[in-house]
């Protein structure tokens, strides 16, 4: 499938307009790199797939149209084009067949991140919590990316199943084999921290500068801690993550060294490939702040839960022994 690119209209807007970060960053060309990277590394669906996935949605609109005849031929030709790609590979399971890519951006500094923090505790604590959400909405510097998969097992299975119950009269029944056929598209979502991306340009910027540059050195530096504490107060990272502790530690080896005898060659090194591995662990992450989120409700509720049972445990026993003495 043809890949697109969505993209907020006003997170983007102020995005593509930022100038960066007084320095030769520049968000939107950071962005582009990343998105460009990702689309040439991705690799085109098979083209039977991409065939009996139209033919499919061709038979979900028949279907809707109540036009039988229409459905059945579009079914037909969905499954001999699915039936086609696992006879050349059988070993198909999960196939990307589209990309997509959204990008919002917040330009506060980490002292107007903290800020918002702070507001959206008193405001929760106060069971604003309305106020609090509006708060902290537009905390989200980062692009993502999102992997649309066929599952080669289960789409195929539900077309047939589609092309049977039609055969038999059961438009119904077809129906619902074709919508379960959509509804097991997979998505994988994975998150590109804006932050890290600027602190990765802002180090490259650094070592690249002539020795006797010290003071631009320990500017560009200082903002690549600054975008570092951005990405820790947005979420991205946490404060006690060993990665995030090497990182800080390796800026600060290499600001003292500057001041010193300057040989920072290899700690540049060092810190240039922690900060990838940084970006690239984050970019592997699958699960959403959505479904992270109410795992975390989930463990919360299933806690309180146990507590009640305990205490509502406690409480007949103590209802007991009360029991037994007045009878006494």
């Amino acid at each position: 499938m043809k890949k697109r690119v969505l993209l907020s209209a006003l997170t983007c807007g102020l995005l593509l307009s930022a100038t960066g970060l007084q320095a030769k960053t520049d968000k939107k060309e950071l962005i582009r790199n990343v998105v460009q990277t990702e689309m040439k590394n991705h690799k085109q669906a098979p083209k039977e797939i991409v065939a009996g996935m139209q033919n499919a949605f061709a038979a979900l609109q028949a279907l809707q149209a109540g036009k039988k005849e229409d459905a059945q031929k579009a079914l037909e030709a969905a499954k001999r084009s699915f039936d086609a790609a696992l006879k050349a590979d059988p070993s198909l399971d999960l196939v990307p067949i589209d990309e997509r890519f959204q990008a919002f951006a917040f330009l506060g500094s980490s002292d107007a991140i903290a800020a918002r923090l702070k507001l959206a505790q008193q405001l929760l604590k106060a069971h604003d919590t309305q106020v609090a959400t509006a708060v902290l909405t537009p905390l989200k510097d980062e692009l993502d990316i999102s992997v649309i998969s066929i599952p080669m097992k289960i789409y195929p299975v539900a077309i047939e199943k589609a092309l049977n119950a039609l055969k038999k009269g059961d438009q119904k029944a077809a129906f619902e084999s074709v919508t379960a056929a959509m509804n097991s598209l997979v998505i994988a979502k994975a998150v590109v921290p804006t932050p890290l991306l600027v602190a990765q340009d802002l180090i490259l910027d650094a070592s690249k500068l002539d020795k006797s540059k010290k003071k631009e050195a320990q500017k560009l530096l200082a903002m690549a801690k600054e975008e570092l504490k951005r990405a820790e107060l947005l979420g991205y990272v946490s404060r006690h993550a060993v990665a995030y502790k090497t990182l800080n530690t390796d800026i600060e080896n290499i600001q003292k060294e500057i001041e010193g005898k300057n040989i920072v060659a290899k700690l540049y090194e060092t810190l240039k490939n922690d900060i990838k591995n940084l970006i690239d662990s984050s970019k592997k992450t699958q699960k959403t702040s959505e479904n992270i989120a109410e795992e975390k409700v989930q463990a919360f509720e299933k806690t309180e839960a146990q507590k009640a049972k305990k205490e509502i445990g406690v409480f007949h026993k103590e209802a007991q022994q009360d029991e037994k003495k007045m009878v006494r």
